[in-house]
């Protein structure tokens, strides 16, 4: 096995880099893009509304070879899903890296919640309409909105009602407020439509908004729920939906407010409009797919699909549409960072006073494996620079990051030289090769 283990590394190593030099020279009819996954950034936790609307167009993209590479979700959540989108903006604008986020990302901005917005971004496309229900408890005691808008104005800030701050549902109670002069709610942030639904089930909240596949979800009649647990009062739709045809519009009851949800996809500032468009058409041709089609009409998700101008005019409209009345800035935070700055500073001249109090003794001479701990770190940093903000090859820079550091180690003995150029090229291009083709990762 001794006499055979250089044959059979070297062999491998032939054939990772066959696969890379191969790889760098196929293309997909007149792009190349993409040539690695393509990571989706879902802004709110697995299992929620958009994580699995991402995870099926993902899957009828990979099924029917729309793109030559798999969608990757990769779930950032928190901060009512400011935290993944300012990721994905800070991203590099290369088309492997996008977010898929529904309207929040308008309504933050517009709320004060982030000073970033759609201007900040290339926006793809919009796929996918949610219809959406101001929903209460079963026993509540109210029948239609105007109840609801009517106990708000004989006593206001009472109703608890669940809207996320600067969210498409905040907007939603806001006009609804704007809509019955003297109506004002107490509003209660509550995180994704699984919490509002427990919280209006436990009697943490007495209303809040819903989409409509939520709702179908959480009211069931088949057992799989507490039979008719919740009710809805009124769709904020233009008209009723063919779900719920007994339920009537907020229109149809005399408050003259609409609203609706829908499930864009972002990419950063400055993206390529080619990779935009092919992107795009894998999208299209996505939600044409009859599996993605029907599953949709399951989850009562509208089937509706725009890009280019259309997209343009929609978002332009929706965002006039949006812009409430009033709408509270969030209180402006202690500068946190410039608090915790100033205490290490101050701990850092204290330790210094201290130091020098003692007794001056002279500084020993530096070790040589300190140097080279200096050297090998000074790689690493730079080989972590590479990878952020170039576009250098993964597998070269990281083959060469591992050579030179186990030169360092190795003291760039000649006797060790072919050992580590084995390890080097094994590691680089072996762990790209494991991570985008076994684990579909979509590396730097």
């Amino acid at each position: 096995m001794t006499r055979w283990r250089p044959l059979i590394l070297r062999s491998l190593i032939s054939l990772l880099i066959g696969w890379k030099v191969l790889s760098l020279f196929q293309a997909d009819g007149d792009t190349d893009f993409p040539r690695s996954p393509i990571q989706v950034v879902v802004p709110y936790n697995a299992g929620g509304g958009t994580d699995a609307f991402v995870r099926l167009i993902g899957k009828s993209i990979a099924d029917n070879r729309f793109l030559t590479q798999p969608l990757v979700v990769l779930n950032q959540p928190g901060g009512s899903g400011t935290i993944g989108s300012r990721f994905v903006k800070d991203s590099r604008p290369d088309g492997y890296r996008i977010l898929c986020h529904h309207e929040s990302i308008i309504t933050s901005q517009l709320s004060g919640a982030v000073p970033f917005g759609p201007d900040d971004f290339e926006c793809i496309a919009m796929s996918g309409e949610i219809e959406l229900l101001v929903v209460v408890r079963e026993d509540s005691p109210y029948q239609t909105i105007v109840d609801l808008l009517e106990d708000a104005k004989r006593n206001p800030d009472t109703i608890r009602f669940g809207a996320n701050l600067g969210s498409p549902a905040h907007f939603t109670a806001l006009n609804l407020e704007a809509a019955h002069p003297g109506a004002r709610h107490n509003m209660v942030t509550t995180g994704g439509g699984q919490k509002r639904y427990i919280s209006l089930i436990g009697g943490h909240l007495d209303a809040g908004i819903f989409s409509l596949a939520e709702y179908l979800s959480y009211r069931s009649d088949e057992g799989t729920a507490p039979d008719k647990n919740i009710r809805a009062l009124a769709i904020l739709s233009e008209e009723p939906a063919n779900a719920l045809r007994e339920v009537k519009t907020c229109i149809q009851q005399g408050v003259d407010v609409t609203s609706s949800n829908a499930y864009y996809w972002w990419a950063p500032k400055g993206t390529p409009p080619d990779v935009i468009h092919r992107f795009s058409t894998a999208l299209l041709l996505a939600m044409n797919d009859t599996v993605v089609r029907n599953t949709l009409t399951e989850w009562a998700i509208g089937i509706g699909f725009k890009r280019g101008w259309r997209l343009d005019d929609h978002l332009k409209t929706r965002i006039a549409a949006m812009n409430p009345p009033q709408v509270e800035s969030p209180p402006e935070l202690p500068p946190y960072p410039a608090f915790a700055g100033g205490i290490v500073l101050l701990l850092v001249m204290v330790v210094w006073l201290e130091k020098n109090k003692l007794e001056e003794q002279p500084l020993p001479t530096t070790p040589r494996h300190y140097r080279k701990a200096l050297a090998c770190l000074t790689v690493l940093l730079s080989y972590v620079g590479l990878m952020q903000w170039t576009a250098v090859s993964y597998s070269l820079a990281t083959s060469a990051m591992i050579l030179i550091i186990g030169g360092v180690i190795a003291n760039f003995d000649p006797r060790k030289r072919a050992v580590v150029t084995e390890v080097a090229l094994l590691t680089g291009f072996g762990s790209e090769f494991i991570l985008t083709q076994i684990f579909a990762v979509s590396l730097p």
